[in-house]
């Protein structure tokens, strides 16, 4: 009898443990699943890939492409990583596809959950007829495993910060080199601008000593039909990279569609008129929710969670511009990268560490955060990490 999904996908997680970047095992793997070759979109970078992916999904499919789409990681399924044409892979397709693999690849056993994962994508999109794909790297770029994928490809590479420094290094050069490591011989490369424009000119040489066929940035001024008052400065900025990116790799007759109907999930995304949720997990992308934050919403109520490896001293001296409470939550007990609440008030600064708030379980402190905030006439702010909206999506039943 087959397990059930949940036991199987225990199975799945549980695989080799923790971050496992290089190319060795999953370069092994692919060419032996590979049938198809399907046009990709390959988007990078530290913060905005998922705006970048969700957008060039909606773009593509609009123009009557079947599209497949790659994320990670998930909020509330597994099926969320894998889709085609918005539709999530159903979990008998998982497990099919599973099987499969297991059987044809000779060293499936050393495999990492994120290889395996993404290798399902591919074959799923391969079996639906995908006419394209676009695939999020995982952490990084240069090691990450969708990089096996091979050229001529479009890149996206949306923003360099410093975030995993531990993994892909301490500086931003560092770092854009990993990025930048997708970018393979005849690319087409779009990068998103920064605010120091040499910098911006180094990443495109180096682009271009990868043999890209093209580098371009995000200067080019769009029509870009918006919803009203939802999305920041920063995720307008990486819909145009993705409308770009499109325009520049389909033929002329590309339509720009109305992005008043693609939904981005936890990306500024209010799942309820009281509550809004969004992924932001480093200093940059907080910085930018708070400025947000102050211009659309004013003071607000804070549930926060966050991984251990975060500068969570900065990211609470950012969110406590936007607020004071801040609701904190355990995240040990769901990753093992997670912060525990003691890490938390351990690296708090004087200035915000009385404006943290806890219960005795973090059910307790999700639903005084919930209370307090609609008691005050305040929006709930739920950020942090992917696992803090987890968390609290699942405490609220959604799925």
């Amino acid at each position: 009898m087959m397990p059930q999904q949940d036991d199987f996908l225990q199975q799945l997680y549980q695989r080799r443990g923790g971050i496992k970047l290089g190319l060795g095992r999953v370069a092994d793997a692919f060419p032996v699943i590979f049938e198809k070759n399907i046009p990709v979109y390959h988007v990078a970078g530290t913060n905005g890939k998922g705006t970048a992916v969700y957008s060039l999904d909606h773009i593509l499919r609009s123009n009557g492409f079947k599209t497949g789409r790659f994320v990670s990681p998930h909020l509330l399924r597994y099926n969320e990583r894998i889709s085609v044409d918005g539709a999530d892979i159903a979990d008998g397709e998982v497990r099919e596809i599973y099987d499969y693999l297991e059987k044809k690849i000779s060293n499936f056993e050393e495999l990492s959950f994120f290889e395996i994962t993404f290798l399902i994508a591919w074959k799923y999109f391969e079996i639906s007829g995908c006419d394209r794909a676009v695939f999020e790297v995982g952490l990084g770029g240069r090691l990450d495993a969708t990089n096996v994928i091979g050229g001529p490809k479009t890149d996206i590479i949306t923003s360099i910060g410093l975030d995993h420094t531990h993994i892909l290094g301490d500086t931003l050069e560092k770092i854009a080199l990993e990025k930048l490591g997708i970018v393979k011989k005849d690319d087409l490369v779009l990068i998103g601008g920064s605010a120091d424009p040499a910098f911006d000119k180094w990443m495109a040489e180096v682009a271009l000593s990868k043999g890209a066929q093209s580098v371009d940035d995000d200067s080019l001024d769009l029509e870009i039909a918006f919803p009203p008052s939802c999305m920041s400065p920063e995720q307008r900025k990486n819909v145009r990279l993705a409308v770009k990116a499109a325009l520049m790799s389909e033929e002329k007759g590309l339509k720009i569609p109305d992005f008043s109907g693609m939904k981005i999930p936890a990306r500024f995304e209010f799942i309820e008129p009281d509550i809004v949720t969004d992924v932001a997990h480093n200093p940059p992308a907080i910085g930018s929710l708070a400025k947000t934050v102050k211009e659309r919403l004013g003071k607000v109520v804070v549930l926060y969670g966050a991984m251990k490896d975060k500068d969570v001293t900065k990211v609470l001296d950012l969110i406590g511009e936007i607020t004071d409470s801040i609701y904190v939550v355990n995240l040990e007990a769901d990753n093992d990268r997670g912060a525990k609440v003691g890490d938390i008030l351990d690296r708090a600064d004087s200035k915000v560490s009385n404006k943290i708030k806890y219960a005795e379980t973090d059910e307790k402190t999700m639903e005084e955060a919930l209370a307090f905030a609609r008691q005050n006439g305040k929006k709930l702010l739920v950020t942090g990490s992917f696992h803090t909206v987890e968390k609290f999506m699942s405490y609220k039943k959604y799925s």
